[in-house]
C-alpha cells in the first residue's frame, strides 16, 4: 500500500437495541463531516440551551413547599444550580427560628388556656365521656405539631442532603439516558387546598355553636388549633409526594430492567433464533446493570432517609388520626341514635373531620404502599432476567444475594409498617374504640335514668 493512499474505517459498533432507548443529542457533532475536503465555511454551532435553576420535580410541589417554608416547617434553601441546593442564608435561618419560636410560644398559652375557665364556651359538653375525648384529641393534636416543629427543625441537613440525593441521581439518569423524570404532582395543590376549606369550614362551624360573645383568648386556641391541624396535614401530603417522587424512580429502573427479560426478549425475537438474537439484545446487559444497582441502592439510602426524618411525626400523626377518627364516629352515632333533634352543625363538624383525616390516611397508605412495592420488585425483575451467558448470570446472582438481606419497608419509627393494608387496619382498631365508647355511654345513660326514677320515687 502506497503511503499516499486514503485508509477510512467505517464504525464496527453495533446499534445498540436497548429497552429504553436513549435520547440523541440535537447538539451531538456528525459522524461524518462533509465541510472537511470543500472550501465551504461551516456554520456557527447552535447555542446552547438555556440554563434552569429550578428542577420540574421540585416545580411540581413547588406551592406546597412554599407553605412549609413560610411556616418554619421547611429550611428556605439556596438554589445552586440544576443539580444541588445549599443551605439557607443567615436572614432565612433566623426567619425560620423566629416562626419556630412564635410557635411553641402560642403552644404554651393554648395549653394554658386550656385549663382556664375561659375555653368552657368551646370545649363543653353535656357527658363525661365527651369531654373525656374532647380533651385527649385536643392534647394529641398540640403534641403532634409541636413535635412536628421540633422534629423539622432538627432534620434540616437531612432534608436538604434528601433533596441533594433526587437531583444528582436524575442528573446522572439525564446523562446516561436522556430522560426526565418528573411527574404532575397535582393531587398536592388539591390536597392544600382541601385542607384549607375543611379548616375554614370547621372554624366556621364552631363559632356558630358557640353561645354568646366569643372572647380574644377563644378567637385565638380556634385559630391556633386550625393551623396547627393544617400545617401538620400539609407536612404529611409534603411526606407523600417526597414518597411518590422515589416511586417513580423506581419504576424507572424496573422498566429498564424489564426489558431484559426472557418474557421481553421473546417478544423481541419474535419467538425464534433465540441463541443469535439473545446475545445482541444481552450485549449492553453488563453496562446497564451497573447504573441499575448504583441507582437502586441511592434510591434505597433516600428511601430511608425519608423515613428516619418522618418516622416520629408519623406515630403521633396516625395516633391523632386514629383518636380523632373514633370520636367523631362516636359523635355520628349519637347524633343518630339519640331521641332529641339531631343537630346539622354537629353532622357537620364530623363529616368535615372524617373527610380530613380518611383522604389524608389513604394518600400516605397508598404512597408507601406503592414505594415499597416498587422497591421489592426490583430482585422479582431481576430474577427473571434472561442471562445464557455465565457472566451475566454472575452479575445477577451478586445483586440477587445483596438483595435477600434487605428488608424494605416503610414504617412508623419502627412500631409498624406503613403501606395499603394501614388503612384497613386503622378502621380495625377504630371499631373495637368505638364499641368501647359506646358502651361507656350506654352505662351512663343508664345510671342518668336511675337517678331519675329515684328522685321521681323520693
Amino acid at each position: 500500500m502506497s503511503p499516499n493512499t486514503w485508509v477510512i474505517e467505517m464504525p464496527t459498533q453495533k446499534a445498540r437495541l436497548h429497552p429504553y432507548p436513549r435520547r440523541i443529542s440535537p447538539y451531538r457533532t456528525p459522524s461524518v463531516n462533509r465541510y472537511a475536503f470543500s472550501h465551504e465555511t461551516p456554520p456557527p454551532p447552535p447555542p446552547p440551551p438555556p440554563r434552569t435553576l429550578e428542577h420540574p420535580v421540585f416545580e411540581d410541589i413547588r406551592t406546597i413547599m412554599s407553605v412549609l417554608k413560610a411556616s418554619g416547617l421547611m429550611p428556605i434553601y439556596e438554589q445552586l444550580s440544576s443539580h444541588e441546593v445549599g443551605p439557607p442564608t443567615k436572614t432565612n435561618e433566623f426567619y425560620s427560628f423566629f416562626v419556630r419560636g412564635v410557635v411553641h410560644a402560642l403552644t404554651i398559652f393554648n395549653v394554658y388556656s386550656l385549663f382556664t375557665p375561659s375555653s368552657a364556651q368551646l370545649f363543653y359538653s353535656y357527658r363525661e365521656t365527651d369531654n373525656v375525648n374532647q380533651w385527649i384529641e385536643l392534647l394529641l393534636c398540640i403534641l403532634t405539631y409541636t413535635l412536628t416543629v421540633f422534629v423539622c427543625a432538627r432534620n434540616t441537613k437531612n432534608i436538604l442532603r434528601i433533596m441533594n440525593e433526587i437531583l444528582q441521581l436524575d442528573d446522572e439518569v439525564r446523562r446516561q439516558f436522556g430522560a426526565n423524570l418528573s411527574q404532575n404532582f397535582g393531587f398536592s395543590v388539591k390536597y392544600l387546598f382541601g385542607i384549607a376549606a375543611c379548616q375554614t369550614y370547621i372554624i366556621v362551624l364552631k363559632i356558630y355553636a358557640v353561645d354568646g360573645v366569643i372572647t380574644p383568648t377563644s378567637y385565638v386556641l380556634l385559630a391556633f388549633y386550625a393551623v396547627q391541624n393544617g400545617l401538620t396535614a400539609t407536612y404529611i401530603v409534603f411526606a407523600s409526594a417526597l414518597l411518590r417522587i422515589v416511586y417513580i424512580r423506581f419504576h424507572f429502573i424496573n422498566q429498564l430492567l424489564n426489558g431484559y427479560t426472557y418474557a421481553q426478549q421473546q417478544r423481541k425475537k419474535g419467538g425464534h433464533r433465540r441463541q443469535a438474537a439473545g446475545a445482541t439484545l444481552m450485549e449492553n446487559f453488563p453496562e446497564d446493570s451497573l447504573f441499575i444497582y448504583r441507582m437502586h441502592n441511592k434510591l434505597l439510602r433516600i428511601y430511608k432517609g425519608i423515613n428516619d426524618c418522618c418516622n416520629l411525626i408519623l406515630v403521633s400523626f396516625l395516633g391523632y388520626s386514629f383518636y380523632t377518627v373514633t370520636t367523631n364516629c362516636y359523635n355520628l352515632f349519637v347524633q343518630i341514635t339519640a331521641k332529641g333533634m339531631v343537630s346539622s352543625n354537629i353532622l357537620q363538624w364530623c363529616f368535615a373531620w372524617l373527610c380530613m383525616h380518611v383522604s389524608l390516611l389513604a394518600l400516605l397508605s397508598r404512597s408507601c404502599g406503592l414505594t415499597t412495592r416498587e422497591a421489592n420488585a426490583t430482585s422479582q425483575i431481576l430474577a427473571r432476567v434472561y442471562a445464557k451467558s455465565k457472566e451475566y448470570q454472575n452479575i445477577i446472582d451478586k445483586f440477587l444475594t445483596k438483595s435477600i438481606k434487605q428488608e424494605v419497608q416503610f414504617t412508623a419509627y419502627g412500631f409498624f409498617a406503613i403501606d395499603n393494608s394501614t388503612l384497613f387496619k386503622i378502621f380495625s382498631a377504630v371499631t373495637t374504640y368505638l364499641v368501647i365508647l359506646i358502651q361507656f355511654k350506654q352505662l351512663e345513660d343508664s345510671k342518668v335514668e336511675d337517678n331519675i326514677q329515684d328522685q321521681q320515687q323520693t
